[in-house]
């Protein structure tokens, strides 16, 4: 088994402000970048905002114009992966659509928790990131870890302005059952010197290309940075297999379903379930489990065709 399989199979269950703001209050820095074909300016802010449990929390957020701010993309990334691993859809998505990226709670540019590492209250940081970003109408998206954070946030909130979900390389319990992590994880991820091997190597292998040196290093890079404990504790999902296959199928919501071909299965169950209108399944076939990096242009356009489509209620 290659340890490219060997990290996804644990991927299953799976700048910095001059002062702190008060909870709900973001502040920002800015970035304006002009895309020369488009002429279009897009304004990349990074903003933070305090929970309500005293984590300051680190969010990007990239747009072209204000009329964009009614219509939303959101990004959730995967397991100890920064926002920035989203920079090639920050940029070019955000010339049609506001775009937020989160750094959760011990990730990226985000503080590093002592605790908060559970699901619930991982999934209470995504409402409360909303709120601070005062978002309108939205579609969620979520990569690996992410794909579960993001299934669990809309069983237990329930929002009623969330218009549709991408969900991106990870299962969504159809099927038979993935294998589990590797037996000597915890060892491993206790082992400082064992750690940095494993988790260099790993943020490598989530890519089947080289990736842009700017994500590369922002991903080893938050990899590193969190904590062992908080490492284990995020992969530790309370729930069985049918929870996330049953909140899926309560969403009455256009659904896109971005895997390499291990899900296939998984994507044709979810075609199978779901009307034409509410399932998008698309294999990326030449792309690692980051595949939003490794075939960024066509993963860009099937998210911009979805989200128009979805945002408009046009039949695909």
């Amino acid at each position: 088994m290659t340890r490219y399989f060997q990290a996804l199979l644990i991927l299953q269950v799976v700048l910095f402000a001059l002062s702190s703001p008060v909870h709900g209050q973001s502040v920002n820095d800015s970035t304006t970048r002009t895309d020369s074909a488009t002429k279009m300016t897009n304004v990349i802010k990074h903003h933070y905002f305090k929970t309500s449990d005293g984590v300051r929390l680190h969010y990007i957020e990239a747009a072209n114009n204000p009329d964009q701010s009614k219509q939303t993309l959101v990004l959730i990334p995967g397991w100890i992966m920064p926002a920035a691993v989203f920079n090639a859809q920050i940029e070019s998505l955000s010339r049609h659509y506001r775009v937020l990226a989160l750094d959760p709670r011990s990730h990226g540019q985000s503080d590093i928790a002592k605790s908060g590492h559970d699901p619930l209250r991982r999934t209470q940081d995504i409402d409360e990131f909303l709120k601070a970003a005062n978002v309108q109408d939205f579609i969620l998206a979520g990569w690996s870890l992410g794909v579960l954070e993001s299934l669990d946030y809309v069983a237990r909130y329930h929002p009623k302005n969330l218009k549709g979900l991408i969900l991106i390389d990870n299962s969504v319990g159809e099927g038979k059952p993935p294998g589990g992590r590797a037996s000597n994880f915890t060892q491993t991820m206790n082992d400082p010197k064992k750690r940095e091997v494993y988790l260099r190597q790993f943020s490598k292998d989530i890519f089947r290309k080289p990736a842009p040196p700017e994500i590369a290093q922002a991903v080893v890079e938050s990899a590193l940075r969190a904590p062992p404990k908080a490492a284990i504790e995020l992969i530790n999902q309370p729930y069985p297999r049918t929870y996330w296959r049953e909140t899926l199928e309560k969403q009455d919501i256009p659904v896109m379903y971005a895997i390499t071909p291990r899900y296939k299965d998984q994507g044709e169950a979810l075609e199978t379930k779901r009307p034409p209108d509410k399932v998008t399944v698309l294999i990326f076939d030449q792309a690692g489990h980051a595949i939003f990096v490794d075939e960024a242009d066509r993963f860009n356009a099937a998210v911009l065709d979805f989200s128009r489509r979805t945002f408009t209620g046009a039949q695909p």
